[in-house]
């Protein structure tokens, strides 16, 4: 893990830093400034999972052909997520939905519908609650395995994709995960579409948009149809496939 080998690179440093022996008014900048650089690098890690800092996630397609894939959080939406079925069923486009466990008993004929249709279903967490970063490991298991349960209670096999709530890992989510048998996924095209604009959502897409791109929505966005379908029309211009996970 990458996170254990940061550790031991900063408590060397440290020791080095005193083994030196520079002045105590140097000593002290030096080890300020090493502590500073650790937090920053950690605060950066536990907030990107592409940089892999405690769990290796897919944030990007393998392969040179022409996929990429469109990713849905927080779902499903009994509104919403039926008329994004819709557009990919119209567009010929697979997508993955990532769904809070205590989503799917209301919404059985939606997630079976995603299912029929080719999507891809997987685990956001039972509860998406605002704390789940800092529960204990055991507590992240029984909320990634009640999510499971859930979909089999509707007859779905649950899936090994797990994307983290809010997309922040650290070393008790990262133990949880590969304690699930779960495969953590990320994104390289983070929309921000729960705050910004279509136009600017758009415009994101456009221009980090590439094959292998894994670009995250939300059901629960309420401008999401019009944004998806602008994405899906750019992507059948740009030949780019958009598949399930």
């Amino acid at each position: 893990m990458r996170f254990n080998r940061l550790i031991v690179i900063y408590i060397i440093s440290i020791i080095l830093v005193f083994v030196m022996g520079q002045e105590s008014d140097s000593i002290l900048f030096l080890v300020g400034l090493i502590t500073a650089l650790f937090i920053t690098i950690t605060i950066i890690g536990v907030s990107v999972l592409k940089y892999n800092l405690f769990i290796k996630s897919v944030c990007n397609l393998s392969g040179n052909n022409n996929e990429i894939a469109i990713t849905f959080d927080d779902g499903p939406c009994p509104d919403r997520t039926p008329q994004i079925l819709d557009l990919l069923a119209r567009y010929d486009a697979k997508a993955t939905f990532f769904c809070i466990g205590n989503k799917i008993a209301e919404n059985k004929a939606v997630l079976s519908r995603m299912h029929n249709e080719g999507h891809s279903i997987g685990n956001h967490s039972y509860e998406h609650s605002n704390s789940f970063p800092i529960w204990s490991t055991k507590k992240m298991q029984v909320s990634i395995i009640a999510t499971d349960k859930e979909l089999n209670k509707i007859g779905i096999q649950e899936s090994n994709l797990f994307r983290p709530p809010f997309g922040v890992s650290n070393n008790l989510i990262a133990k949880a995960i590969k304690t699930c048998g779960k495969q953590c996924i990320g994104w390289s095209i983070r929309t921000k579409d729960t705050v910004k604009s279509p136009e600017q959502v758009l415009r994101t897409v456009k221009r980090k948009l590439k094959p292998g791109s894994i670009i995250l929505l939300h059901d629960t966005n309420k401008h999401v149809c019009d944004e998806l379908e602008q994405i899906l029309l750019y992507c059948k211009k740009q030949k780019l496939k958009p598949i399930a996970l």
